[in-house]
């Protein structure tokens, strides 16, 4: 669920802070905070757009785990593994927004309080998708028990 409050920041950084039409933020050195947030904000475009990615591998996989598992005598009763990983990443998406919520609350009014919050969910979606591979790469290429 999206705060009301943190949709008035969106609306009112569209408005008062979308850069003219052409803009390119230099990225390897933003020199203003309207920079520092269009770099930031692509950069967690690009962690969501991971994130996904690993998201539709790992739920695949766990689907395929599941409908293999199950033919095996012992595990006809074992849980639904995509249901688990769908529920777990719906709690996970509303962590993300209510902490990055919290932490653009600390700056509220501020000038950093709109970069707080889009630092946030680029940070906690990098480490989300990280932690979504290692599980995929876990499930598809155990390391051997020793």
């Amino acid at each position: 669920m999206i705060m009301p409050e943190l949709i008035a920041w969106v609306v009112a950084f569209a408005a008062a802070g979308a850069p003219a039409p052409g803009f390119n933020p230099n990225c390897n050195d933003p020199q203003s905070n309207l920079e520092m947030k269009l770099c930031t904000e692509q950069e967690w475009k690009r962690a969501d757009a991971d994130m996904n990615e690993a998201y539709a591998k790992a739920i695949a996989s766990a689907r395929e785990q599941n409908r293999s598992a199950r033919d095996m005598p012992g595990y006809e009763k074992m849980p639904d593994s995509e249901a688990m990983l769908r529920k777990a990443q719906r709690a996970w998406v509303a962590f993300r927004d209510t902490n990055c919520a919290y932490q653009y609350q600390l700056y509220y009014g501020g000038s950093h309080a709109g970069l707080a919050y889009l630092i946030c969910k680029a940070d906690i979606t990098k480490a989300r998708a990280a932690e979504l591979k290692q599980l995929l790469n876990g499930l598809e290429d155990p390391e051997p028990q020793q």
